[in-house]
């Protein structure tokens, strides 16, 4: 288990002068006008705080507040409590007119922030003083340039580089990421390159026709407001802020669109004279309307006095709309290829900018709000002490591998413990575009690879056509042909190009309802697939059946192996915000002697809840599931916990390990077990934490310019604080194109390896190379990895006739306007006992 020390650059920056200033916290509250529960929204909040201080009462907010964006302020100097008054827009406006706010502002019970809450930050100690300094100092970075610019918080885009996803209105745009970071004895800033999806600026007619992908304007002339693609236009629309051509000086935001002509709709002027829009537009402002019989636009609420609909072609959509929603799959790939910079390149923008485009590290200097603070930040990117891990060596059937970078070939090796495919059938839901002569080489191709890699492979016995109205009847018959779903090893199922819907249902009856292995391929992928397409193909099929595709040459693997253990990833996803949709929870668990089989169980949960509510439940079944297997039970539980921030690991720590344990004790009271119960490690890896490596000399690197594969970083300047012996960088792949991430462990709790961070390391570098399907190392250890596939598949447990999606906007609600999790319950079906026992989620 030898390791060679390394010394590497990352994107963290020093403080290197800590705060010195005292801060007094206020709570602050929005009054509109006599509406006090109108409150702005976040945008609006922030420009109006900001006039507050700069228009306002410039004499009174000197030194400027920190706003958080809700309800704090934190100032320098004290202020007198009571009720100050700014406009909306323009602080000349008149006293008695509309658009005034009044912020009510008191000073908060809670203590002032001293300089030495964050020394105490730095010294891993939590409470709510050390935590108030935390979100202080990430607030006192973001400040000034969020207030320049579109931001999510802890990113901001300046719209200097940008980029437009083909097909879609949206563009792309990359910014910078910022993050205060406590270590041991010391307080960094990391910075990373980002990437953020914004609606496109510009005369929205053309955005609308854009978002139809239609170059024909009469495509805009809609008459039906149920029609599939107004409804398409009015959801991009709505909600966006625009200027319109004959009110410049005005930000109105759609509310809604109304079906044309627009230019024949009436209304009232303020004279009690009726006029139709189009004949308005020319008499009082010379403007003839070029598309009338096109939509229209709805810029007033549901509750004002009249609707005000204005022509489309006179709107502008406004730049710097950030787009929240999930990504279209059409842009999901350019939004990637976008993210993707080379190692070097990456570090220069982080550390210097490039061009137009200025890193906030290069501004720290000149920010007023650092200034008052007394914070200094160095604009060196620091180096931190790493080591190499030992690369280790994989086991086909008939030789040993060793990679290289991250990846190795299966060509000439047989799979570890390849399973025969002997009834099988080819199921063709695209006999339009597959036809015969294409599916026999389809299946020529794929048994050629299933049989270089060590599987015995007869042809398929059943191979039929079938369309997408009945997919469960078309699998039942295929199924009744092979000799039942029991009898049936998999089905080869043919996709069309756009098929979600059917793949769906696929999914559902086979893996939910008839119990039967489904391995789906699709139209697109099919016209360019290669050697390399079928064999990854055929490394999916082995596992699903049963067998085991490569296992690892792990001392640590081998030391655990002489005691039953068991290896559990565990995850939660959750639907986007304000979508009232289930979150959905995962447990993969191991249950074989060597950590290369898993099974899965997948559950839902209330909206956005990160703990695991029903863990016990799914640790106890995982327990039963080994016992029937083993006929004795494990000694040693290895928990693999993925997407919990750090501000979530004590909640961790105290909630879902005692849950944890509860399942252990139901198996052990319920078979009255006589030996010890299991020891148990927890470790929470995070994906999303921005640290970055690399190289410090350019021949230290891969072929692509990162780290290599194997590096370790446990220097104490870069860990947690709350955890100093029990936390660490590993950079286990090797990335194809752009620059390689790394995982974050932290170890909550460790009952079997005796502080040896070590052998820890090892074994999360060794279960990054058993992930099944892939013949490269990932990025973090496969059981967790599928808990995370396990969890994207949360929608095939929905039964296609409960008109419920995970994937879309559709909102569920209770009665009283709540969440209803008990109708989501009842459309949510267990996976079938056939093909539970089998890796379906790959």
């Amino acid at each position: 288990m030898a390791s060679s020390p390394i010394s590497v650059l990352t994107n963290s920056f020093v403080v290197s002068k800590l705060p010195t200033t005292t801060y007094h916290q206020y709570d602050s509250k929005f009054l509109f006008g006599d509406q006090p529960d109108k409150l702005p929204n976040p945008e609006k909040r922030q420009r109006l705080v900001q006039a507050l201080q700069t228009v306002a009462y410039p004499n009174v907010f000197n030194p400027p507040a920190i706003y958080d964006g809700g309800r704090l302020l934190y100032m320098t100097q004290f202020v007198n409590d009571g009720t100050y008054r700014v406009h909306g827009s323009n602080q000349s406006a008149p006293p008695d007119a509309r658009g005034w706010y009044s912020l009510r502002i008191s000073r908060t019970a809670g203590k002032d922030i001293v300089p030495t809450d964050v020394i105490e930050l730095m010294q891993g100690k939590v409470n709510d003083r050390t935590l108030t300094a935390a979100n202080l100092l990430q607030l006192l970075i973001c400040q000034a340039p969020n207030l320049r610019n579109p931001n999510n918080g802890r990113a901001y885009f300046s719209g200097e580089e940008k980029q437009s996803l083909r097909g879609i209105p949206i563009d792309l745009w990359r910014g910078f990421y910022q993050a205060v970071r406590p270590t041991v004895g010391r307080m960094l800033i990391t910075v990373d390159v980002t990437v953020g999806a914004f609606y496109r600026p510009g005369p929205a007619f053309d955005v609308a026709m854009d978002v139809l992908n239609s170059r024909n304007v009469r495509s805009l002339y809609m008459r039906d407001a149920q029609h599939a693609d107004f409804v398409k236009v009015a959801r991009f629309l709505k909600n966006r802020k625009i200027q319109v051509k004959t009110d410049k000086n005005r930000i109105k935001i759609i509310r809604a669109i109304v079906p044309g002509p627009v230019g024949a709709i009436k209304f009232t002027l303020d004279n009690g004279e009726t006029t139709a829009i189009q004949k308005h537009y020319l008499a009082a402002h010379n403007i003839r309307l070029q598309h009338p019989d096109s939509i229209g636009i709805v810029v007033t609420g549901k509750n004002a006095p009249r609707v005000d609909i204005r022509p489309l072609e006179l709107c502008f959509i406004l730049p710097g709309q950030r787009y929240k929603a999930k990504l279209p799959a059409e842009g999901t790939a350019a939004a990637v290829a976008y993210s993707a910079m080379k190692p070097a390149e990456r570090l220069q923008l982080v550390q210097s900018g490039k061009n137009a485009t200025v890193s906030p590290v290069q501004e720290y200097r000149n920010s007023e709000f650092l200034n008052v603070a007394g914070m200094v930040v160095d604009t060196h990117a620091i180096s931190v002490q790493g080591k190499m891990l030992r690369v280790p060596s994989l086991l086909y059937g008939n030789k040993k591998v060793d990679p290289r970078d991250g990846a190795w070939n299966v060509v000439g090796s047989h799979l570890h413990n390849p399973k025969a495919l002997t009834n099988w059938g080819v199921l063709n839901f695209d006999a339009g575009c597959i036809q015969q002569p294409r599916v026999q080489k389809i299946i020529q191709d794929l048994m050629q690879c299933c049989s270089q890699l060590g599987m015995g492979v007869d042809g398929p016995k059943v191979v039929s056509q079938a369309n997408g109205h009945d997919v469960r009847g078309a699998l039942k018959r295929i199924c009744d042909q092979l000799g039942g779903s029991a009898a049936v090893q998999i089905i080869i199922v043919l996709l069309p190009a756009n098929a979600d819907p059917i793949r769906t249902a696929v999914k559902y009856y086979g893996d939910i309802e008839i119990g039967v292995r489904t391995q789906c391929l699709r139209e697109t992928k099919l016209q360019r697939a290669n050697n390399q397409y079928y064999n990854n193909v055929a490394l999916k099929i082995n596992a699903r059946l049963g067998g085991v595709n490569v296992l690892v040459d792990s001392p640590v693997l081998t030391e655990l192996g002489k005691r039953p253990f068991m290896i559990m990833g565990l995850d939660t996803s959750h639907p986007g915000p304000n979508v009232a949709r289930p979150s959905v929870t995962s447990l993969v668990y191991s249950h074989d002697t060597k950590g290369a089989e898993y099974r899965a169980l997948t559950c839902i949960q209330e909206p956005r809840a990160e703990l695991v509510s029903d863990l016990a439940r799914m640790v106890y079944f995982a327990l039963m599931t080994f016992g029937d297997k083993h006929k004795t039970a494990p000694a040693i539980l290895i928990f693999y916990r993925d997407g919990v921030s750090e501000g979530e690991f004590p909640q961790v720590r105290d909630v879902e390990i005692p849950q944890i344990m509860e399942g252990i004790d139901k198996v052990w009271a319920e078979k009255k077990l006589p030996h010890s119960k299991p020891k148990v490690t927890m470790i929470v890896v995070g994906k999303r934490h921005h640290v970055t490596f690399f190289p410090s000399i350019p021949n230290q690197g891969d072929r692509t310019g990162n780290c290599r594969a194997g590096l370790v970083v446990d220097d104490k300047g870069l860990t947690n604080p709350q955890f100093p012996k029990a936390d660490f960088y590993l950079q286990s792949h090797s990335a194809i194109k752009g620059t390689s991430r790394s995982g974050h462990y932290t170890v909550l709790r460790d009952d079997n390896f005796n502080g040896n961070l070590e052998k820890l390391q090892q074994l999360s570098f060794a279960l990054c190379h058993v992930y099944a399907k892939a013949t490269r190392s990932v990025s973090i250890p496969a059981p967790v990895y599928y808990a995370d596939l396990a969890c994207a598949r949360g929608k095939f447990h929905i039964d296609p006739q409960s008109q419920l999606d995970l994937d879309s906007s559709t909102v569920v609600s209770g009665e009283d306007g709540g969440f209803d999790l008990d109708v989501w319950n009842k459309a949510f079906g267990e996976m079938h006992p056939q093909t539970r026992a089998s890796m379906y989620f790959l």
